[in-house]
């Protein structure tokens, strides 16, 4: 968990004669992973309950002190800095947990076999980190939604933008937070660094594994979709609708917490072979895919 040395990140192995691997074999390989850290499985589902606390509790506050502030003139205020102060809340929620989650990865990775206590405990020594990321994070959210709400359909399409060049350049913040001693700005830069000059994204890998998701995630709407449209059909139809309705949102949040943490896992491991760290028990086939030469762009 110590910091790496400044300086670009040495690159992956070479990948010549490597087809791009897909959405499936990611999956596959991060799940095998968890399935040696089932525990591991619960900090999601822990996560988003604690930050939707969170951001009731700061939301509260948030809503009296802009309401308190605004003179009690302005009817937005209130929400609008209770909105800000509760989603800054959840961030640093959200966050704490995914953090946990790629020190999980890491510590498996490097043939340990990590616990929630432990992960959890090495997370919150990062607490100031994560309490800075999250403030930066929720600002630009912030921006990009006022831009949104004020420019219209221009607005619209800068904040679209705005927020997939975010996203983008974000994608391995957490492991680097994680794996660096950095504040979240340098976190930012070398979270792009790694992806620039090394390897970009597939598109390919990312639509596969995103189709994996909404594949496994249709039977269960559609369970839900079903119980709805059986409710008011008489009792034995509403009892029915019910037990439907009930299966299809607990197998949606199953698979939530499911993807959440083989999402955390993938972007851990992406980050140790992009910076060169070893993957054992992970094929480097398979990484070689997720990335591809930035060929066109470097000559």
């Amino acid at each position: 968990m110590s910091g790496l040395p400044p300086g670009p990140p040495p690159g992956p192995p070479p990948t010549e004669g490597l087809g791009p691997a897909t959405g499936k074999q990611l999956l596959s390989a991060c799940w095998g992973m968890l399935r040696e850290d089932r525990e591991m499985l619960l900090l999601p589902f822990i996560g988003a309950v604690f930050a939707l606390i969170a951001w009731v509790i700061l939301f509260v506050p948030g809503f009296l002190i802009g309401w308190a502030v605004s003179g009690q003139s302005d009817s937005q205020a209130g929400p609008i800095v209770g909105f800000v102060l509760g989603t800054f809340a959840a961030t640093c929620v959200s966050v704490y947990f995914q953090a946990a989650l790629v020190i999980a990865a890491n510590i498996r990775a490097d043939g340990g076999d990590p616990t929630r206590a432990q992960v959890l405990g090495l997370a919150w020594q990062r607490r100031g980190t994560i309490l800075k990321w999250a403030l930066l994070t929720t600002t630009v959210g912030v921006v990009l939604r006022a831009i949104q709400d004020r420019l219209g359909a221009a607005g619209a399409i800068l904040g679209a933008l705005g927020g997939l060049a975010w996203g983008v350049a974000t994608f391995l913040v957490v492991p680097v937070l994680v794996s660096e001693d950095v504040g979240p700005v340098t976190a930012v830069k070398r979270s792009a660094t790694v992806l620039q000059q090394t390897f970009g994204t597939s598109i390919r890998t990312t639509l596969r594994f995103g189709l994996i998701a909404i594949v496994l995630w249709l039977p269960s709407i559609a369970l839900a979709v079903v119980g709805v449209v059986l409710l008011g059909r008489g009792t034995g139809a509403d009892a029915l609708g019910i037990t439907l309705i009930a299966i299809g949102v607990l197998a949606m949040i199953v698979l939530a917490v499911v993807f959440s943490a083989i999402g955390a896992y993938a972007r851990a491991l992406i980050y140790r072979y992009a910076v060169g760290k070893p993957t054992p028990g992970i094929p480097t086939e398979l990484f070689a895919g997720v990335f591809r030469r930035k060929g066109l762009l470097s000559r």
